[in-house]
């Protein structure tokens, strides 16, 4: 898929399970945010940026962030300007939207488990085309944040996605 590029296996089960822990619990949610200026918000947001992080906890988001880095040409002269948890509640129903021009957008999806019934993929609009990314647990996608896209909520459980927002 143009512009959209999928890692898996960035982290072990065990580490990945210790990183959605740790994240939860330096977390406060707050109602979420509008994906355009005429849609009402959906899903909640941890914003790490508005929150005061621990020593050990700034690290992991760091070693995160260095390993995405690692992971991407396209990242290379582009500065980290947000991240934050996305929380969906089962059968929430977000809005195709654009993240801005100039940007890359990552997002790492913490769910425990994958079933393809479920949903919970990212959709992109792409050429009047929908196409998708599957959650699938400790997947990374990275992606050209000017592409419009929206995340789908799982039927039966929370979907939880780490977004890292980098811009030129």
């Amino acid at each position: 898929m143009q512009d959209v590029t999928v890692y898996d296996g960035l982290f072990s089960k065990d580490e990945m399970e210790k990183i959605t822990n740790i994240m939860l619990s330096n977390c406060s949610f707050n109602y979420g945010e509008r994906d355009n200026p005429d849609t009402p918000p959906t899903g909640l947001v941890c914003d790490f940026g508005k929150v005061q992080l621990g020593e050990g906890f700034q690290k992991l988001l760091n070693d995160f962030v260095n390993k995405i880095y690692e992971k991407n040409e396209n990242l290379k002269n582009m500065k980290l300007y947000r991240i934050y948890l996305n929380y969906f509640a089962p059968r929430e129903n977000p809005y195709f939207h654009i993240d801005g021009h100039g940007t890359m957008t990552c997002l790492y999806y913490l769910n425990p488990e994958h079933n393809v019934n479920e949903g919970g993929e990212t959709q992109f609009l792409i050429n009047d085309e929908i196409k998708g990314v599957q959650s699938k647990p400790g997947r990374l996608v990275i992606f050209d944040g000017s592409l419009e896209h929206r995340a789908t909520s799982f039927r039966s459980h929370p979907r939880l996605t780490l977004a890292i927002k980098f811009h030129k």
